[in-house]
């Protein structure tokens, strides 16, 4: 299989260094400076990607820029009829020309996967399982916060100059972690309402927001909450949800689901010494070898999760609920 990576940033490294690892040795690099790191030096660069889709064809290709830079990779990936793609999350930075990207993935058949590995946690699997064997009965609300300390991300780089820190390529917390937003709609279906508030404190010098807390009512009739931060010092991500019978806790920190039923009786799943790479490595083997693997995200299912950002944004920024349904077609008509 032949397979062009478009970036080549950090995640772009890891996406590359767990190609290599899973046995794929044909894989071109399209990076602005059309140089390559020593240890890649046997691989193909090319500075641009109409070059390298002029010089070579691909069976598949990874898409690794920047959030903004999103829509126009891709946007070029399907007018050259790319099979198989993949984006990292989210689909973009905001909700113009998805509409166009959406009518050109419907152009011609092809396997497009949006990069939420989080789905390939064995907690997140856990707790889906949970939910569809009705273990807590009726969800009646679901509670999801995610905080870490944004210079911690990257050690080796002044954040202030990364992509996080700056509105222009699709920075800030509620696109960072866009994450709690798309495993929330992936539990328990579709929202139906949202309310936001987000603050830029200023105590990491940066253009973009690094605190939000959200307020959603799903379809079904649960509520839930999301809080998202740059902020804390040691990283925390949990969900806890609450149904008629019991209530589930996934703790990703701590790498354990836990859950109590109505008569009290508490149950564990741990999972520890599961690496956080071996997300990013079976999400990678899932899209390049397993196209039925129901943890993949469609382009449509990465529309919505960026819809709901785009909503909560709106939200904070007009004092407002926003109503979902015609929130999607006054987006739809802009």
């Amino acid at each position: 299989m032949k397979i062009v990576l478009i970036g080549l940033g950090s995640i772009g490294l890891r996406h590359l260094r767990n190609l290599i690892y899973l046995g794929y040795e044909q894989v071109s690099v399209v990076s602005r400076s059309g140089i390559l790191p020593e240890e890649f030096s046997t691989l193909t660069a090319y500075s641009s990607l109409p070059d390298a889709l002029s010089s070579s064809t691909f069976d598949a290709a990874i898409v690794c820029t920047p959030t903004s830079f999103h829509v126009a990779s891709v946007s070029i990936l399907l007018e050259a009829k790319i099979p198989n793609i993949y984006i990292e999350k989210p689909v973009s930075h905001n909700l113009e020309q998805v509409d166009d990207l959406l009518a050109l993935a419907a152009s011609y058949n092809n396997h497009i996967v949006v990069g939420y590995d989080l789905h390939f946690d064995p907690g997140m699997k856990k707790v889906k399982e949970l939910l569809a064997k009705n273990t807590i009965g009726n969800v009646v609300s679901v509670n999801a916060q995610v905080g870490q300390y944004l210079p911690d991300w990257r050690p080796n780089e002044d954040y202030r100059n990364g992509m996080s820190a700056k509105k222009e390529t699709g920075g800030g917390v509620m696109l960072d972690l866009v994450h709690e937003f798309d495993y929330l709609l992936w539990l328990l279906g579709p929202a139906k309402k949202i309310a936001c508030q987000y603050t830029n404190t200023g105590a990491l010098q940066i253009e973009t927001e690094d605190v939000c807390d959200v307020l959603i009512r799903f379809g079904n009739g649960a509520t839930g909450t999301i809080h998202l931060d740059y902020l804390q010092q040691k990283l925390v991500r949990n969900c806890l949800i609450t149904g008629y019978n019991g209530t589930i806790t996934w703790n990703l920190a701590e790498s354990k689901v836990t859950w109590i039923n109505n008569e009290k009786q508490v149950e564990e799943y741990d999972y520890k010494g599961f690496e956080r790479n071996d997300r990013f490595i079976e999400i990678m083997n899932a899209f390049i070898e397993n196209k039925n693997d129901g943890r993949l995200t469609s382009l449509q299912q990465g529309v919505e999760s960026l819809k709901l950002v785009v909503a909560a944004k709106h939200s904070a920024e007009t004092d407002c609920f926003v109503h979902l349904d015609q929130f999607k077609l006054q987006a739809l008509a802009q």
